[in-house]
């Protein structure tokens, strides 16, 4: 028998099986879809141009977000919306012309990347592309809690279980589920709509993120929990 986890008695804590994912409850769930960004995540923009640059090797990561997260989310998205759940999406940036409100690790980035605010760079992809009574969140740095006004909206909004998906899993997701999930929010990781800089880093993430009592589940298993009753009668 293997040892328990402290991941595994906080589910159980909340009396859930260390598996299970949970029902996602009438008018407090919600899916975060965070900087899927033509800057983060399309291969013919800025941090695409900046990692060439470099001479850094994406082929994991690029291969992931077209042929594995991009579907997913857009079935997600579909899910959410029919049902008429909660949609938050996050985009990363800078707001001032000379990027100095950019955190200042990430600013070189922004500011060679051309992040900014007002710019095609700093929009979600067209794919995915934000409907009108969808939230968007603007942040500076790794965190939607810290560097943007996620718990604030949420909070707001009623939310207490927060689907987390987009990129990259060993960044920007892992820093937001971790601050949601310090913050007392039912965080669920939706591994196939996530994508970390390499496979060990995707893994490494994943794993630190479910030994803290985090869900880690797959679109389909998040979907199964999402009925058209989830989410509209108790606005």
């Amino acid at each position: 028998m293997s040892a328990k986890t402290f991941g595994d008695t906080v589910r159980s804590s909340r009396g859930l099986a260390a598996a299970a994912v949970p029902e996602l409850r009438s008018g407090a769930a919600a899916l975060m879809v965070i900087d899927v960004t033509n800057f983060d995540a399309h291969p013919e923009h800025g941090f695409a141009r900046f990692a060439r640059e470099e001479g850094m090797d994406l082929d994991y990561y690029w291969d992931r977000v077209a042929n594995l997260m991009m579907p997913n989310l857009v079935l997600l998205l579909e899910a959410f919306r029919a049902a008429a759940a909660r949609v938050v999406h996050v985009r990363v940036g800078a707001q001032f012309e000379d990027y100095g409100d950019s955190q200042a690790h990430f600013r070189e980035v922004h500011r060679r990347s051309g992040a900014l605010r007002g710019t095609d760079e700093f929009e979600v992809r067209n794919e995915l592309r934000p409907r009108l009574g969808e939230a968007v969140i603007d942040k500076s740095g790794a965190s939607a809690f810290t560097t943007g006004n996620a718990d604030t909206v949420l909070r707001n909004a009623g939310v207490e279980q927060l689907a987390i998906s987009g990129v990259v899993t060993n960044g920007c997701v892992i820093a937001s589920a971790i601050t949601a999930w310090d913050l007392g929010y039912q965080v669920l990781v939706v591994e196939d709509a996530c994508v970390g800089g390499d496979a060990d880093q995707d893994a490494s993430a994943l794993q630190v993120m479910g030994s803290m009592g985090m869900t880690i589940c797959s679109t389909r298993e998040l979907i199964e929990q999402l009925s058209p009753a989830t989410a509209g009668a108790e606005r």
